[in-house]
């Protein structure tokens, strides 16, 4: 029985060891999702420029799989073509490797409500320029406003400015039912990722890892019956 116990303990151990630690995956950018993209001119803290709004498509070159991802920060280069390493964390943690919290819980619920309906040019710059409004806006003092605070818009084409505000005045009303994630580069612009939609990694244990917890559950019920087997003699 006692070697049974030591068998598990050490296949717990070795979950939560690898569940503590954050997982990094080499993604490259290879364009706008079915060039879904509007032009955007901003001013956020400590920036004020041009970029585009839109929907991602990334390659892990980990997995040798695409994802689609938003832009986290709207001050961080990232080019078509670019590589680089992200390490991912929770949205929940606190800054710089997450969003916090509250702000978790805002990007969860539009997310939620609102990734189904990108569908086009303006839509998904809607669900960009929304993302960048909760992330960067001092939201506790002007509120999500496209127009006033630490984050706003200058010039957008209509038609994702507009949507991105009924968006943003629907969040209080609107709940959560997804994790994010944050893939964290200090270099390239941070990316928002969310479950349950396909992750582009595995977020469980590998499968190498789970066959070896059931072969030592399966080596401590072979010695169970052997053991039990010369108690008979």
């Amino acid at each position: 029985m006692k070697l049974i116990q030591k068998l598990i303990l050490t296949f717990s151990l070795i979950l939560s060891a690898n569940q503590v630690s954050a997982t990094t995956i080499s993604a490259t950018l290879n364009s706008w999702e079915n060039g879904w993209t509007e032009g955007v001119l901003y001013t956020a803290p400590s920036s004020y420029g041009y970029s585009s709004a839109g929907l991602f498509n990334f390659t892990n070159n980990t997995t040798q799989s695409d994802f689609l991802a938003f832009c986290l920060e709207v001050n961080e280069p990232i080019d078509i073509g670019d590589t680089a390493d992200y390490t991912i964390y929770s949205a929940t943690d606190p800054e710089p490797f997450g969003t916090g919290a509250e702000v978790a819980e805002y990007i969860g619920r539009l997310y939620t409500n609102q990734y189904a309906s990108v569908s086009d040019a303006s839509t998904a710059a809607a669900f960009q320029i929304a993302l960048w409004e909760i992330v960067h806006e001092d939201y506790n003092t002007y509120g999500f406003d496209l127009h006033t605070g630490d984050f706003q818009l200058v010039q957008a084409f209509p038609g994702g400015a507009n949507i991105a505000a009924g968006y943003l005045n629907s969040l209080d009303s609107w709940t959560n039912n997804v994790v994010v994630d944050v893939y964290r580069n200090a270099g390239a612009q941070d990316l928002l990722q969310v479950y349950p939609e396909p992750p582009p990694i595995p977020v469980n244990e590998p499968a190498s890892l789970s066959l070896f917890g059931f072969g030592l559950l399966g080596l401590a019920s072979m010695i169970r019956r052997k053991t039990t087997y010369k108690s008979n003699d």
